[in-house]
């Protein structure tokens, strides 16, 4: 509130939008995620497509993001096609070696 009476910003609301800019800029941050809110229903059919298209190991947190859908979604997804033995569960992530 400091900050608006001092004439930083004309509303808390354009303070946190200021924030926000010059911390994604710092941070090198190009895109924001946009959380789409989707019935579970949907969201497996759009990790079932996810995963057929992306072969080898793929994890839910880079699934949600790319999907937009939230992460607490798409592990419960992944849970589920676990139990289902649809798809392997790897017991750590796999990093790739730059060529």
């Amino acid at each position: 509130m400091r900050f608006v009476r001092g004439g930083a910003a004309r509303s808390v609301a354009e303070l946190v939008r200021l924030a926000v800019t010059e911390y994604t800029s710092k941070a090198g941050v190009t895109k924001l995620v946009n959380l789409r809110d989707v019935p579970m229903s949907k969201a497996r059919r759009a990790v079932e497509r996810y995963l057929k298209k992306n072969k080898g190991v793929v994890w839910p947190d880079e699934m949600a993001e790319e999907l937009g859908i939230d992460y607490r979604i798409v592990l419960a997804v992944v849970r589920e096609l676990v139990a289902e033995r649809r798809v392997e569960e790897s017991s750590r992530k796999v990093e790739g070696i730059p060529a």
